[in-house]
């Protein structure tokens, strides 16, 4: 399981996640970011890809607020969130890809989506949202997207947009301040 691409990414991300939460020095907020690592890294033994997201999420949030309150640095903070979304993409990516597993498995993953529109893959919250928005306008310029998240950086919002026109539902036409968003039909 830790052989593939996705295990050693997975393996790296924990390792460091720990690394991190050992420079906490709140003993509480450490003691929980810690267990939360534990509980990731248990659903991802289980091959349980959808629970995994909400509980990297989880994790996300933890670390985000260890960063708010100055208990972590920044960059270490910044690594991290990134490391989480870029894994989580991935992540979509595999669930969304028609498994090579045993039947009884397949019913697994797709009983428990996170948000699906109309039957669709799963996205996460962010991407859903985004899909959500794409139903209802025709051509949507980036400030548009930003301004559905205004609490998260315009860095993570092309990354989900990017994740999105890898997985062929939206297309980026234009260049500089004339591209725009189209939903791919």
């Amino acid at each position: 399981m830790f052989n593939t691409e996705i295990g050693k990414k997975f393996l790296a991300l924990i390792k460091a996640s720990l690394k991190v939460s050992d420079l906490i020095p709140d003993l509480v907020l450490r003691g929980r970011i810690k267990t939360q690592i534990l509980d990731v890294y248990k659903i991802f033994i289980e091959k349980n890809y959808r629970g995994l997201l909400k509980e990297i999420d989880i994790l996300d949030g933890y670390l985000f607020l260890a960063g708010h309150l100055n208990l972590i640095k920044e960059e270490h903070c910044r690594a991290l969130r990134n490391g989480f979304l870029i894994f989580k993409s991935r992540i979509v990516l595999l669930t969304n890809e028609s498994p090579k597993t045993a039947p009884s498995e397949k019913k697994e993953i797709v009983k428990k989506p996170e948000t699906t529109l109309n039957d669709g893959p799963v996205y996460t919250d962010r991407q859903g949202k985004i899909m959500e928005y794409f139903q209802e306008h025709k051509q949507v310029k980036l400030a548009e997207i930003l301004g559905l998240f205004p609490d998260v950086s315009e860095k993570t919002v092309r990354n989900e947009l990017k994740i999105l026109i890898g997985l062929k539902k939206i297309t980026r036409s234009g260049n500089g301040n004339s591209s725009f968003y189209e939903m791919l039909r």
